[in-house]
């Protein structure tokens, strides 16, 4: 917690969850994330 604030290391947790993709040793980029994962469900969605 930092100023009443809870500080949470995004990128570490969601590694831990199971996104192995996502280094956890580097700052969240947030951005990057989004796109790849949308990318991903979209050629999902095309090979059904």
């Amino acid at each position: 917690m930092r100023d009443g604030w809870l500080v949470v290391k995004w990128s570490q947790l969601l590694h831990n969850i199971g996104f192995t993709q996502v280094d956890p040793n580097k700052p969240m980029n947030w951005s990057e994330f989004i796109i790849n994962r949308l990318e991903n469900d979209s050629s999902k969605d095309s090979d059904e």
